[in-house]
């Protein structure tokens, strides 16, 4: 295998091959930088997800986090194969209504709403998760959901490399231990008929532990909510934060693991505190689709300076995680892998920000030419859809590839993209 058992990744005769496509020739007819998706990957990691949960809990459901990739596409394959939606703004509930999810299947997890935001969810009848307990006091003017479900922070939070905690006393997220059973109180007194409970925070978790911690965390706070108030949940929601390897030594999560944990958990406690048999739900978005994605990019130009510079025509404005979150991106020579990766250099884009370096001091292959192909891997996840137009840059296209074949599924962007809906006054015109 070239990269952490991805099937899909081949070296063919020194030509990184993905999902049976040529990335020299998907260069060559789409252009660079390019986004390529492998279809069949997103598949069999939603499969290998459903599967390993249905096994030991067979009321388990997946929502895809839109914001981790939201090109209508990549949604599109998810909701094909079953997938709910983790929806993180209005825009992200019309992508998932025009992908055919039911309204019961979209959980709408805003944060910092405006009235709009709510009442919109309201009015299409998406499951409402709110993070705060002033929104509740909102929601009594705009209306009241039959459903409704509370995004807890308890206070504490896990973390991959990257630092990406989303809970603990400097997280914006969730609503605090104090303040959860005044929240479900109201709301039940409100008329709402049904609940939810929802805790994520972390991200790209590669521990099997953290898992069973968070739903033992969780149970432990709806279990004694819930016999207080006479209330029953539909689901438990343990978030996303399924993690997936970047750098070379990182093993993968063992996903059967993760499932026989929690549900070993979740079963001991739904016991405990007599909560029936609910939904329990996940809403992975990097997991999915993260290893599944790569970029493609031409080197522009060789500096040979206090080190080795390989410019390419991604940067910053391309890929930003690296930038953003010193985040390990891998690098493959996509036009000649079976090349000694023997020189160190530093890999920058065309952006005039010194940040604008996807890599530092990575052994590469010095027979490296202007002209040539390189693949980030793990470009699946929080690419595009955090890439930006900085320094005058229009946006990479997007393709998605199955079986050796290959369809565009995002134009390039162009000089009119860049001035689209801009307009010079006469005035200044005028003054010409």
């Amino acid at each position: 295998m070239i990269w952490n058992n991805i099937s899909e990744l081949e070296n063919r005769n020194g030509t990184l091959y993905f999902d049976g496509c040529s990335t020299v020739k998907l260069a060559e007819t789409f252009g660079t930088p390019l986004y390529v998706y492998s279809e069949n990957r997103i598949r069999s990691n939603y499969r290998r997800l459903l599967e390993g949960y249905q096994k030991q809990y067979p009321r388990f459901k997946a929502y895809y986090a839109i914001k981790s990739n939201n090109n209508p596409a990549i949604l599109q394959v998810l909701a094909n194969a079953g997938a709910g939606a983790d929806a993180a703004c209005v825009n992200e509930i019309l992508m998932a209504k025009a992908a055919g999810i039911p309204p019961e299947e979209i959980l709408y997890s805003g944060v910092y709403n405006a009235d709009a935001d709510l009442r919109y969810a309201v009015e299409n009848k998406v499951r409402l998760n709110l993070e705060d307990l002033s929104q509740l006091d909102r929601l009594e003017h705009i209306g009241i959901p039959k459903f409704l479900c509370f995004r807890i922070n308890p206070g504490i939070g896990g973390s991959g490399q990257e630092g990406l905690v989303f809970a603990g006393p400097d997280a914006k997220f969730g609503i605090i231990e104090r303040d959860i059973e005044k929240a479900y109180a109201k709301a039940k007194a409100l008329g709402v008929e049904q609940f939810g409970i929802h805790m994520m925070t972390g991200s790209n978790i590669l521990s099997v532990p953290y898992f069973e911690e968070i739903v033992e965390k969780l149970l432990d706070l709806a279990g004694p909510i819930g016999q207080k108030l006479g209330i029953r949940f539909d689901f438990i929601d343990i978030g996303g934060s399924l993690g997936v390897p970047y750098r070379p030594n990182e093993a993968e999560l063992d996903v059967d693991a993760v499932a026989k944990a929690v549900v070993n958990t979740l079963r001991k406690k739904l016991a405990q505190y007599n909560m029936g048999e609910p939904l329990l739900l996940h809403e992975p978005g990097r997991y999915l689709v993260c290893d599944a994605g790569i970029l493609l990019a031409r080197v522009t130009s060789i500096k040979e300076g206090y080190k080795r510079f390989i410019g390419l025509d991604a940067g910053m404005h391309t890929l930003l995680r690296p930038a953003l979150y010193d985040a390990y991106h891998h690098l493959l020579y996509a036009s000649n892998l079976s090349a000694s990766s023997d020189t160190p250099a530093n890999v920058v884009g065309q952006v005039c920000e010194n940040r604008d370096q996807l890599a530092k001091d990575r052994l590469l292959p010095s027979c490296i030419e202007v002209g040539g192909l390189f693949a980030v891997l793990n470009a699946g996840a929080y690419g595009f859809c955090m890439s930006s137009q900085y320094n005058s840059q229009p946006r990479a296209a997007e393709v998605l590839i199955s079986n050796g074949k290959a369809e565009l599924i995002r134009e390039r962007e162009t000089y009119q993209n860049l001035i689209q809906g801009t307009r010079v006054p006469d005035t200044l015109r005028a003054a010409l």
